[in-house]
């Protein structure tokens, strides 16, 4: 089940783009921050980054919506330092740690930051500036969010689709190159030699309707719990298969999914309460768009 994306999403990868250098040189100004700028080319080289980490089927921003939130991420950055947010070493050096348990050695690492040009104090200071934000939503919008018994209650009532479980079977399975093995090993089996010990282990799982081939698939389904499929010819070669376990379609329970539904009407309300504190804020600053 897909779960709407988190408030941190509407920040917008903060990590790549909440703070770029000012430029040194005149070039085009297309936005202003009070007493801050963004530059054309911060743009385009944020827009550059987006494009190498945005998921597979997000939808890409305009130019305008992504400099939109790279205002919206300088006014969250200059608001955590005049409110004195503070970030530890300890605190970005955790990070940093975590980023580099991902790969195989630490000269891999910092091959990686040399390929996008990047030196380990740019790093830092990216996710300080981070953290610093994180805290500021956390000060400032967290203690907001409240999800009630009954918001839990009708959300659950509104989508029981989306926690429908389809009917799924359990199953060990043994596959043979001609009928003549599949026939003797079935015959094995019938007179009390254990499946599992015939099939040497051989599991393949849990499978909703339309994950198996066809052929097993109406078998595996018409059979009871515990009980032996006759030999089944595929385009693979000649099965036997035992039911383990059967499921029947049901909805789940409220109690099973109920922090599933906190999380989402959470991410709903910090998005919310996030888009409400920046227009708060924007009414309070110099800002100037020039795209």
């Amino acid at each position: 089940m897909e779960i709407k994306k988190t408030f941190l999403v509407l920040v917008f990868l903060i990590l790549i783009f909440a703070s770029y250098p000012e430029a040194e040189v005149v070039e085009r100004v297309v936005a202003r921050i009070n007493d801050e700028i963004i530059t054309l080319t911060e743009l385009e080289e944020a827009y550059q980054e987006l494009e190498s980490v945005l998921p597979e089927g997000e939808r890409f921003p305009s130019q305008r919506e992504l400099l939109e939130r790279m205002v919206e991420n300088r006014l969250l950055l200059q608001e955590a330092k005049r409110k004195g947010i503070r970030v530890s070493e300890g605190e970005v050096q955790e990070n940093i740690e975590r980023v580099k348990s991902t790969f195989l050695s630490e000269k891999a690492f910092e091959l990686a930051l040399e390929r996008e040009g990047l030196k380990i104090e740019d790093l830092k200071k990216r996710y300080e500036e981070e953290l610093m934000i994180k805290k500021l939503i956390d000060k400032e919008v967290r203690p907001g969010v409240e999800v009630s018994k009954e918001e839990i209650r009708d959300y659950y009532e509104k989508n029981k689709g989306r926690f429908r479980e389809e009917e799924k079977v359990e199953i060990r399975h043994i596959l043979f190159e001609n009928y003549a093995q599949g026939r003797e090993v079935l015959k094995k089996v019938k007179s009390g030699i254990d499946f599992e010990e015939a099939a040497e282990g051989a599991y393949l799982g849990s499978f909703k309707r339309g994950q198996l081939a066809r052929k097993i698939e109406e078998v595996a389904f018409s059979l009871e719990e515990g009980e032996i499929s006759p030999i089944i010819k595929t385009e693979s070669g000649y099965h036997i298969i035992k039911l383990v376990k059967k499921e029947k379609a049901r909805v789940k329970e409220l109690s099973e999914v109920k922090e599933v539904i906190i999380n989402i009407l959470s991410s709903q309300k910090m998005e919310e309460g996030l888009k409400e504190y920046l227009e708060k804020l924007k009414t309070k600053q110099e800002i100037e768009i020039r795209l």
